[in-house]
C-alpha cells in the first residue's frame, strides 16, 4: 500500500513538473543538481561557495538574465513544489526573499534587479542530519 502511494505521488509530481511551462528545458544548476535554472538566466559557477559547519551546510548559487523579477518568482513558485518544496508563504503578495522548507531544508531566493537584467542569489541551508 505504501508503495503504491508512492509511486502515484511520484507520477503525479513528474505530471505537475512536465505541466510547468518552460521546466522540461533541462537545465538545472551545476551547484544544487534538483534545482531548476530558469530559462532566460545563466549560472555564473564561480559565484558557487559550498560552506560545511559543524550543525549542516550552506550552499550558494547565482544566475542573471534579462527576465522579470515577477517571472523569476513565478518559475520558482510553479517548479520547486514537485520537488518536494513547500513555499512558507504561498500569496503572490508575500514579501521577499522567497522562502521554501523541504525534510530539514531551506531554501531562499534574493533577487536584485537592473536596468537590464536580474540577478538571483539561491541559498540552500541544510542541517547536519540531512547531510549524505
Amino acid at each position: 500500500m505504501a508503495m503504491r502511494r508512492h509511486r502515484l505521488a511520484a507520477l503525479f509530481a513528474l505530471a505537475a513538473l512536465l505541466a510547468v511551462p518552460d521546466a522540461g528545458a533541462g537545465e538545472f544548476f551545476a551547484a544544487f543538481r534538483d534545482l531548476p535554472l530558469m530559462p532566460g538566466l545563466t549560472e555564473q559557477q564561480e559565484a558557487a561557495v559550498v560552506f560545511d559547519h559543524a550543525t549542516g551546510q550552506v550552499a550558494t548559487a547565482v544566475a542573471s538574465g534579462p527576465v522579470e523579477p515577477a517571472a523569476v518568482r513565478r518559475f520558482y513558485r510553479l517548479s520547486l513544489p514537485p520537488l518536494g518544496w513547500e513555499p512558507e508563504c504561498a500569496q503572490p503578495s508575500c514579501a521577499p526573499p522567497d522562502r521554501y522548507r523541504r525534510d530539514g531544508e531551506v531554501l531562499e531566493l534574493e533577487l536584485a534587479s537592473g536596468p537590464e537584467e536580474t540577478a538571483v542569489r539561491i541559498v540552500l541551508t541544510r542541517q547536519l542530519s540531512n547531510l549524505q
